[in-house]
């Protein structure tokens, strides 16, 4: 097959945007494969009637790329209809590999299936059960460990838990770090006047917020100065905001404390640039790409010694264990010290780049095709009759 036709499934991703971490690696994606000019087809599957604006231009500047507009199905059935609908739209799109890119593959499907994992939190964490024992849930996971040829995993985090968790065979998992398209920052001294804490504003129970709140406590009680700056606005309820606030008051922070709400990436930026440390307090990450963001802007970073961070972070930074109070309060108080640290993980995050992160990605195409030793069929005699018109309707025109 010299020239084969790729589709990137992006219609489950495409009503979020640029703030949600899936959204980014798609449109990253997308962007990184039509850059390189590769020898096939892409047809990108979206939801809009047009593409997103992050992606639009691809489709102006390269030949080889097309948008399909699919619009979700809503109602009664609607997760059984996307099922059979896509078996007639793949082989009517004359697709030989489909790039599964969120929660969505197809049960029985004509084509050889390519599927991105990012993690599988909702069956480590308690708070997700509800999310790991939902008919959504069940259906995806048997769909993946039935018709997947290739998995794509973020991190050896998650492929070592598909793996643990799925079954999944080790053998038929490629591990390809996220490649962000991140902004060009100068790296040099910080020079805040008093320090700049940073860290993200996440209410969720496993980001850990509250461990990094008392350590600051502890860092103010042994009469450092700092400002801690939480940036962004992810995970809130009305009980989790109280109880953060409370939290705020009790140890005295108020003062101290700046929460910026959502910004853009341009100030996220300076933020990163102006920071003396950035701590990432969460215990479990796919990736962890706040990691990634602050080590290229020269930021000295802190995260957690377990999961994906330090497969980013490797020695750039420091590692610690942040379910300990002490240990964040010794880290902060050595990184504070060590400006030095911005350099190397700047350096470092050269590694994670988005030419590297599409070619390895077309590499599992290729050898998921390679390995493919015949094409799935509808079953037998579905070909010989007229789609039914709910579904001819659903597929749009060619």
């Amino acid at each position: 097959m010299t020239r084969p036709h790729i589709a990137l499934d992006f219609r489950w991703l495409d009503q979020l945007s640029i703030c949600n971490g899936q959204y980014r690696y798609a449109t990253d994606l997308i962007r990184g494969l039509a850059a390189q000019h590769l020898p096939a087809q892409f047809v990108v599957l979206g939801s809009q009637p047009v593409p997103v604006a992050e992606i639009a231009s691809v489709f102006r500047d390269h030949k080889r790329w097309r948008y399909h507009c699919i619009p979700r199905l809503t109602g009664r059935g609607a997760a059984y209809r996307e099922q059979l609908r896509y078996q007639f739209l793949l082989r009517r799109l004359k697709i030989d590999v489909l790039h599964a890119l969120h929660s969505f593959v197809p049960l029985f499907s004509p084509v050889t299936v390519v599927a991105t994992v990012y993690d599988l939190m909702a069956e480590l964490f308690p708070e997700y059960n509800g999310i790991a024992h939902s008919r959504e849930y069940r259906l995806h996971r048997r769909a993946f460990q039935r018709n997947v040829a290739r998995a794509v995993a973020i991190s050896q985090t998650t492929a070592d838990d598909l793996r643990r968790l799925w079954n999944f065979p080790a053998e038929r998992t490629d591990v390809v770090y996220l490649g962000p398209d991140l902004p060009t920052v100068a790296v040099g001294e910080r020079r805040a006047d008093p320090p700049i804490i940073l860290a993200p504003y996440n209410l969720e129970p496993r980001k850990n917020l509250c461990k990094l709140l008392d350590a600051v406590a502890k860092l103010r009680y042994m009469g450092r100065r700092f400002q801690l700056v939480l940036f962004g606005r992810a995970a809130l309820n009305e009980e989790r905001e109280c109880e953060f606030h409370a939290r705020l008051d009790e140890l005295e922070l108020r003062s101290s404390t700046t929460l910026t709400g959502s910004i853009s990436d341009e100030k996220l930026a300076e933020l990163y640039r102006s920071a003396s440390v950035f701590v990432f307090p969460s215990l479990y990450e796919g990736f962890g790409l706040p990691v990634l963001e602050a080590m290229s802007a020269g930021a000295c970073v802190i995260a957690h010694n377990e999961s994906a961070m330090p497969e980013i972070l490797g020695d750039a930074g420091l590692l610690i264990d942040m379910r300990s109070v002490q240990a964040i309060c010794a880290g902060l108080v050595h990184a504070l010290r060590s400006p030095g640290l911005g350099t190397r993980a700047a350096q470092r995050a050269c590694m994670f780049s988005r030419e590297r992160m599409a070619s390895e990605t077309y590499a599992v195409y290729e050898k998921a095709l390679a390995e493919a030793t015949e094409v799935r069929r509808l079953p037998a005699g579905w070909a010989d009759h007229a789609l039914p018109d709910r579904i001819a309707q659903d597929l749009g025109a060619d």
